[in-house]
């Protein structure tokens, strides 16, 4: 016997399979990230094709196979059309799924995730970004993202000695957090950093309060911090 479920959720991703099936990738609210096989989907006329846009929030019904789920109907909630209409916003859709896809891993329902994707996308849908903004942006979905999955960045104490960080540091990615200055000299390794309360920024709900950074600096802390992550190892995003 086959289950009916239904869920809510954005796509992450779309592949296409023999002629005419399409997987969906969707993380969704209730169920986490999930695959669903849309069936003859690419055929003219198809229905589920209309409801079923890359980087929508929709709502879906499935049936849940032994091998697969199966697709059978779509509803758009939200088509974030303007921002696919920006080849900038475009791009950080498709950096912010490719990070997703690459950290998250099974099906299980995370309610901040979720709520960090959807809100992401509702941001980059209706903000003004810079081609500088847009990737302040992506620092700060994927430090968000990274804190959620357990990967928490220690930027309160140095990672050595532990004494309080105040204004300038080293970021170490190896050690997952930032060090003072006296230790850095013992063991000279990190991205220096003129405010640690930049960094800290990042980790706070408003994305505005950190466009004014220079994107090259916390790039080069994301980059070097996702080399020391086994799923992301081999991957670059800078």
């Amino acid at each position: 016997m086959f289950t009916h479920h239904r869920a809510r959720g954005i796509i992450l991703s779309a592949r296409e399979k023999r002629d005419s099936d399409i997987i969906f990738t969707i993380f969704t609210e209730d169920i986490g990230k999930l695959e669903v096989i849309g069936r003859s989907i690419r055929k003219g006329g198809s229905k589920l094709a209309m409801g079923m846009s890359l980087f929508s929030f929709v709502e879906i019904g499935f049936v849940e196979g032994r091998t697969c789920n199966t697709l059978t109907d779509a509803v758009p909630i939200r088509d974030f059309r303007e921002a696919k209409k920006d080849l900038g916003k475009l791009s950080l859709l498709y950096r912010v799924s490719e990070i997703t896809l690459l950290l998250v891993h099974g099906q299980e329902k995370d309610e901040r995730i979720f709520s960090l994707l959807l809100s992401s996308m509702e941001k980059i849908n209706e903000l003004s970004l810079s081609r500088r903004e847009l990737k302040l942006f992506l620092c700060f979905f994927s430090f968000h993202l990274l804190y959620f999955l357990g990967y928490r960045m220690y930027t309160k104490k140095c990672v050595f000695c532990k004494g309080r960080i105040k204004g300038d540091c080293y970021f170490n990615p190896k050690e997952g957090g930032v060090a003072c200055k006296r230790c850095f000299k013992r063991k000279p390794s990190g991205i220096y950093l003129e405010d640690v309360s930049s960094l800290n920024s990042f980790f706070k709900s408003d994305v505005s309060e950190i466009l004014s950074e220079n994107p090259a600096v916390f790039l080069k802390v994301l980059d070097n911090y996702l080399s020391f992550i086994p799923e992301a190892k081999g991957k670059r995003f800078v």
